[in-house]
């Protein structure tokens, strides 16, 4: 059996953000192929967006390289995208209904495809995925923030503590978060909830690593929430 774990995220805002996503497929215990990409940012860019991309973006692959025929589970850990494709939730956002039309007709197209949803643990690698497409665009903006690059308008503000520690106001919050690099570590709840789940990166980490790529580079020393 093929399986195709699907994951996506909507970054440092949701909804209004910078939506991206990830997929890895496995053909039993073998990895045949992984993705990542930015779907979109500002006014359109959700969660769901991002989820439901995912989903349609290795359907597509699946397809294209010659899988249509073959015994197929598509794996996400959001319980709307996997209910609305299985039939158990309605479709009720106009957002999201292009996106589930897409869906089902890409479906339509394997001949035996079936949708399960997964605990967040277990999607470990299409969350570090979409996390990568998250981190490469902060690069190719050139800009330490996917809020700023949306809308121009900085939200925080970053201090250098010293000995790779760093304070993060968020403006949005009013509230000061303590980041140390050195220990991968940040006190926002955000980070709390991802190291317990998933051992992935905040935001404001991953915030503190494009700065720190960017100063390399030469690159804004801005940052936002």
């Amino acid at each position: 059996m093929l399986r195709a774990f699907c994951d996506g995220l909507c970054e440092p805002v949701n909804p209004g953000g910078v939506a991206t996503y990830g997929w890895v497929i496995y053909d039993d215990v073998e990895k045949i192929a992984q993705d990542c990409a930015v779907v979109c940012s500002g006014n359109d860019a959700t969660n769901n967006v991002a989820e439901y991309s995912a989903i349609i973006s290795a359907m597509k692959w699946l397809k294209e390289n010659g899988y249509a025929k073959r015994k197929i589970e598509i794996c996400s850990d959001s319980l709307l995208c996997i209910n609305q494709m299985a039939g158990t939730y309605e479709v009720r956002s106009l957002r999201i209904l292009p996106l589930y039309k897409e869906a089902k007709k890409c479906a339509e197209q394997l001949m035996d495809v079936r949708f399960r949803w997964i605990p967040r643990e277990e999607n470990n690698e299409a969350d570090e995925l979409s996390q990568e497409a998250y981190r490469k665009f902060f690069k190719e903006a050139k800009i330490v923030g996917a809020k700023q690059a949306v809308t121009g308008k900085p939200v925080c503000n970053i201090k250098t503590l010293g000995k790779g520690k760093f304070s993060y106001w968020s403006v949005k919050n009013n509230i000061e978060y303590l980041i140390d690099v050195n220990k991968t570590e940040c006190t926002c709840p955000d980070y709390v909830m991802r190291q317990k789940k998933r051992g992935g990166k905040c935001k404001h980490l991953m915030a503190i690593d494009a700065l720190l790529e960017n100063e390399k580079e030469g690159g804004p020393q801005q940052a936002v929430n």
